[in-house]
């Protein structure tokens, strides 16, 4: 039976201390087709372990049924990883965030009276015990002590990284998957329950986590469960690539200089959140879009990015150097460093590493002479570099005796069967001090420009130029034994050494296109007084539509409060589009009514639940009756200091000495007697004298009062005529959102009809489309078009994109496996298409709520 343990140095599996360099992916990204693809890449990159989610909605779409089938086959995908010798981990929940729709929980739990997530209320553990069951035996026969490869499972995730402690929640998940047979280690990541292994997350600052892991858990190998080298992004949202390959190699030096012997990239390779898996984070407007590339080393479409050169040489580098990471003796800070250097050495009998740090803004060039050994090492170091310059680390053998390196200052993947790799940047400067048998009969070939010179008792010292050609310094004994070494630079290094076979020509050709208007029967709807969310509706995600009528007096233009509404919605009022409210929380629109009977509908596309926020499970699409006649506060400027002086704006908070009142007046004069704030970032809130409200922050935690999602209902606190609002700036400097929706019970709109729309499977009166369309009128619509591909069954390294380019906002699908939603306002503007799904004839069915023009859509073979 196979073993894993740890001490406060590394991980040890089967004895051996093993650096674990850990690809974070979501084979649930992913087609089937494509795991072989992904795993042997992982592989090539030097990773000797894969860690991933286990995403529990996914596999009880619906209440008691299972489904581990095609896709989903978790047994398949452990076995996969096992045949290529990859470890396992496995972070299986119940929650796991994961920007994925409600953190992994299952939808059908919001439906539920009165539930409460990730935490100790039997209710939930009941839905929880039932999902262990089900899952655990499956993963049992994969633990390394069954003779598979999962070497650690996670108890829950970033627990406590909002700050919310339950230590008897924690505990009970802990204990279930210990009695249900999990012996292998247990790990936590902001989690800290006793009996696991404390991981950390974070991209930078990497010190300062260190000294944290150092301070608070004994006896633990330091790791990084999430090593964020890429983001997530959100629709109408900046492109997430502001982490350069550059900016990941630093940090991985600073990785391995805090002792770091466990890193999982987070991602790896992220994927795309097909149909409408894709959640919602902290913030307004932060719905994830379809693709989850994240920036990866590996891209959407299993492509290899700087990023992946970047870990692939410092893997070589890594287990090169293994002994020296994984065992060390001591950790010493360097002391006699020119200005502007710093240093830390990690020693052990394998040898040492010093990482020496430019902290300057201009190159930094270090001479050091070792007595000693009578060499001299010329350090370069770039900009805000760090250099890891190596010390007494045997490198190869000749003649039976062992070649050792007695320092190097150049980068290097390190050596393997006696020949190894230097680079730096073009142009400059490295040293080599060699120690090899001390035998009259070496000859050494170092062509030009590198230098060397025999430094006497077997010892050799190079000095290597680093140009823009390769060239082999070769060592050789009398029995014609060779020790190599390839002194290269940077970016010759840096160039994607990925050999693209001829994939020959790919084409798609497109046929006419068809279009059907999206009807809506409302006699089919379900009556309800008023607006049910999704899940009460009884609906995962998708789209609802809301119809109800309500009488006016008068032509006119009315505010429309609508007091919760948690997605987008087209508004349509006598079957004319008014169009889109995209305020969430709470929200209002300008109604141009008719005098008499007026109609108006929503439509609303569920765009995510919240996958990170402490209080989960907000109720998707509309949920409370609109109401009519109501108005907007918009509560962002004229606010006072203790009531004097000049006015503020909470845009920018000016700062104040102690705890210091804000103030701000309005006067309700139209005698509203409900009321709806929304906003963020704000904390010790009062309307009148009540209980303080806190508002949503993307900094601290917030589920007091009844605003968990940034909304709190206010109505009840309430006056006619003079209100007050107060607040404690103390360390505010700014926030963007906070209104105030003021309406009145007796306008609410109320018997309203509820039916699922944007149906794909219901039929559709299609009709071709002559020529290009007219969008002088919003209509939500449907397009339809064939196409077919001379793509084969062996062309499996294709890659296929489609663009939407002139739609607005939908799903879409091809031969019915729905692709995702899309909505044209960036960053996203290419979406993947598996290429395992597709045939010689294939189907394209587009929904689109505008019901724009579909005729610069193209799709594309790479």
């Amino acid at each position: 039976m196979a073993s894993i343990q740890f001490d406060k140095n590394s991980w040890i599996i089967d004895g051996n201390r093993v650096f674990i360099k850990s690809a974070a992916v979501h084979y649930f990204r992913l087609p089937r087709a494509e795991w072989d693809e992904l795993l042997n890449k992982v592989k090539k990159a030097g990773c000797n372990c894969i860690e991933t989610y286990i995403p529990w909605n996914w596999y009880e779409e619906a209440e008691g049924v299972w489904d581990f089938s095609d896709d989903k086959d978790l047994g398949t995908f452990l076995k996969k990883c096992e045949e290529r010798n990859l470890y396992v981990i496995l972070r299986p929940g119940p929650y796991i965030c994961a920007e994925w729709d409600f953190g992994g929980l299952p939808w059908w739990l919001s439906s539920k009276e009165n539930m409460k997530y990730r935490c100790y209320y039997e209710p939930f553990l009941h839905y929880v015990d039932r999902y262990f069951d089900e899952l655990v035996p499956r993963v049992l026969p994969h633990l390394i002590t069954n003779a598979g490869t999962v070497i650690m499972v996670q108890v829950e995730n970033e627990f406590q990284a909002l700050g919310k402690p339950d230590k008897k929640y924690m505990e009970y998940l802990r204990d279930g998957l210990i009695t249900r047979g999990i012996n292998v280690p247990l790990v936590t990541c902001y989690g800290g329950v006793e009996g696991a292994v404390e991981f950390r997350n974070f991209w930078s600052h990497v010190e300062e986590h260190a000294k944290m892991l150092d301070e608070r858990f004994d006896g633990q190998p330091k790791g990084v469960l999430e090593f964020w080298v890429g983001w997530f992004e959100q629709w109408g949202g900046p492109k997430a690539n502001q982490k350069t390959a550059g900016m990941l190699e630093k940090t991985l030096y600073e990785l391995l200089r805090e002792g770091f012997t466990a890193i999982n990239y987070y991602m790896f390779f992220g994927g795309t959140n097909f149909d409408h898996w894709g959640g919602r984070t902290i913030g307004e407007h932060t719905f994830m879009i379809t693709s989850y590339d994240y920036a990866a080393p590996l891209t959407e479409f299993l492509q290899e990015t700087p990023k992946y050169q970047v870990i692939k040489r410092v893997h070589s580098f890594i287990d090169w150097v293994e002994p020296v990471l994984t065992n060390p003796g001591s950790v010493e800070e360097c002391t006699a460093l020119p200005k502007g250097l710093q240093g830390k050495t990690v020693q052990s009998k394998a040898g040492s590493i010093t990482f020496l740090t430019n902290l300057k803004s201009e190159r930094a060039i270090h001479k050091v002479y070792n007595p000693e050994d009578q060499y001299q090492l010329t350090i370069t170091i770039e900009p805000d570099a760090i250099l890891p310059v190596i010390k007494n680390i045997k490198a190869g053998r000749l003649a039976g005796k062992t070649v050792k390196i007695l320092a190097l200052s150049g980068y290097t993947t390190g050596f393997s069967n006696n020949i190894g790799t230097v680079y730096h940047e073009t142009g400059q400067q490295s040293s080599l001090a060699l120690q090899v048998k001390n035998d009259d009969e070496l000859s050494i070939s170092c062509p030009y420009p590198q230098r060397y010179e025999k430094l006497g008792s077997g010892k050799l010292q190079f000095t290597f130029f680093h140009g823009s050609k390769p060239q082999v310094v070769s060592i050789k004994n009398g029995k014609n034994e060779c020790f190599e070494i390839v002194v290269n630079d940077r970016k010759t290094v840096e160039e994607n050494d990925e050999i693209f076979a001829d994939k020959g020509e790919v084409t798609f050709a497109f046929t006419d296109w068809y279009q059907a208007p999206e009807k809506i029967d409302e006699s089919l709807g379900r009556d309800s007084n008023k607006p049910l969310d999704f899940s009460s509706f009884g609906q995962w995600s998708g789209y609802l539509s809301y119809t109800a009528q309500f009488e006016s007096k008068e032509t006119c233009q009315k505010t429309l409060i609508l007091p919760r509404i948690e997605d987008p919605a087209r508004v349509f009022l006598n079957n004319q589009y008014i169009g889109l409210v995209n305020d969430l929380g709470a929200a209002s629109i300008e109604l141009p009514v008719e005098k008499g009977i007026n109609s108006i509908r929503f439509m609303v596309q569920n765009m995510g639940r919240y996958n990170f926020t402490q209080a989960l499970g907000e109720p998707k699409g509309i949920s409370e009756s609109p109401s009519l006649d109501g108005r907007v506060v918009d509560l962002l400027d004229g606010w006072k200091v203790e009531g004097i002086g000049k006015t503020h704006s909470l845009r920018n908070v000016p700062e104040i000495e102690g705890r210091i009142s804000f103030l701000k007046e309005f006067v309700n004069d139209q005698g509203y007697d409900k009321a709806v704030l929304v906003g963020e970032g704000l904390q010790r809130l009062r309307l009148n004298d009540g209980m303080p409200v806190m508002l949503i922050t993307n900094e601290t935690a917030w589920n007091r009062f009844d605003a968990p999602y940034g909304v709190a209902d206010v109505g009840h606190l309430l006056h006619d005529g003079f209100n007050e609002f107060e607040f404690d700036g103390q360390g505010l400097k700014g926030i963007s959102k906070l209104k105030l929706y003021l309406y009145n019970e007796e306008k609410q709109i109320n018997h309203w009809k509820i039916q699922s729309t944007a149906l794909l499977n219901e039929p559709k009166e299609w009709k071709r489309i002559d020529h290009l369309l007219n969008h002088d009128q919003v209509r939500p619509c449907w397009y339809k078009n064939t196409f077919t591909t001379s793509l084969q069954s062996s062309d499996k390294d294709v890659k296929v994109k489609i663009r939407l380019d002139g739609l607005s906002k939908g799903t879409f699908w091809v031969n019915g496996f729905c692709l995702g939603r899309y909505w044209q306002i960036g960053p996203q503007e290419e979406y993947k298409i598996p290429a395992s799904i597709l045939k010689q004839e294939n189907e394209l069915i587009i929904f689109d709520e505008e019901g724009c023009s579909p005729h610069l859509v193209n799709l594309e073979a790479f």
